[in-house]
This record gives C-alpha cells, structure tokens and sequence, in this order.
C-alpha cells in the first residue's frame, strides 16, 4: 500500500513539474537589445545566417530567431520603407515562397516598449508538417527587428503565449546617434514657409 501511494505522488510530481510555467530569463544580445528567453529554450547557431539571436528546443519542437537590419543601411541601399512597407516586401515574403499552403493573418499593431509593431500568425506545410509561426516586425528609430518563432500546429496553444512573452519582452538598448538614419529631403519637395 505504501509503495503505491509512493509511486501515485511520484507521478504527480513529475506530471506537475511537466506543466509548471516557464521560468524567463532576460537575454542581452550584440549589445544592441534585450529579449527575455523561457528556460526550455538553448542557444544555437544553424537556424539563420543572418540572425543575431537564436534558441531552439528540438525535443519539444519550438525554435525562435531575431534578424536585425539596420535602417542607415538600409538607406544606403535607396531602401526606406516604413513598418508596413517592411513587413509587406521583406518580412512575410520568404514564407510565400518558403511554405506550402502559407497563409499571414493580418498583422495586428501594437505598441512594444514605445516601439511600433505588428505581429502576425503564419500557418502551412513544411515537409508535410502543419506548422504554426508568430512573426513581429518592431520598427525602432535605428532598425527594424523580425522576430519569428515557430512550431508544429499541434502545440500552438502550448506555446503561443511564450512566444507572445518573448515578443512584448523586446527593448532596443540606447544606440549612438551616428547608427540613426538620416532625414532625407527629396530634391523636388518643395519648402514653403509660413509668415504669422
């Protein structure tokens, strides 16, 4: 009887241990911005070149990533897009190509840290897999940031609200003056001055 009821609580720890909330720690990444990461998550490098943060957990199947570009950059390049030009022929663009069956929800816009975003949900097929994605794009006044985590559709709602965390988490650290984007005047516009 004793070893019975040892056995029933052991498997009641262990089944309460599996549900516990994750536990988030606060990641600082290239000096640049902060993130907070749940603790089932480690740090990799092959999920994306470009990438300067990158957690996976293969046996739960859960992956995330941030890809920063710089807006100076990006001007160097004739390239000026605002938040919704960005996340319309950048961000969601490989996932058109990328996932078969591929539907973006409409991106819903918030306020993260004082930052614009919009945050979409992406569902499709890879490798006959249905999969679920959670894309951000938050605008700063130095870079834009993607932020994309995913897993297979069957663990949506395991995961979902982790992801959301590690997206409303996000905070550009201060960057030097010289990293902002110049404001640049078209040559045609035309400066019209108003006397009071």
């Amino acid at each position: 009887m004793v070893k019975r009821v040892f056995v029933f609580l052991l498997a009641m720890l262990t089944l309460a241990a599996c549900n516990r909330p994750a536990v988030f720690a606060e990641v600082k990444v290239n000096d640049r911005y902060t993130i907070s990461i749940p603790d089932y998550l480690q740090p990799c490098k092959d999920l994306h070149k470009d990438a300067s943060l990158q957690y996976q957990n293969p046996d739960k199947g859960i992956y995330a990533l941030v890809i920063d570009e710089k807006k100076k950059t990006m001007q160097d390049y004739d390239l000026n897009y605002d938040i919704d030009a960005y996340f319309n022929n950048i961000a969601k663009q490989g996932f058109i190509d990328a996932i078969k069956n591929g539907k973006i929800s409409i991106p819903g816009r918030q306020e993260i840290n004082n930052n614009k975003a919009l945050i979409a949900e992406i569902t499709g097929k890879v490798e006959e897999t249905d999969v679920f994605y959670k894309l951000a794009i938050i605008e700063t006044p130095s870079t834009f940031y993607q932020f994309l985590a995913w897993t297979s559709a069957e663990n949506k709602e395991k995961f979902e609200p982790d992801m959301l965390k590690m997206i409303e988490s996000f905070k550009e650290l201060p960057v030097a003056k010289e990293e902002l984007p110049e404001n640049k005047t078209l040559n045609d516009s035309v400066k019209i001055q108003l006397k009071y």
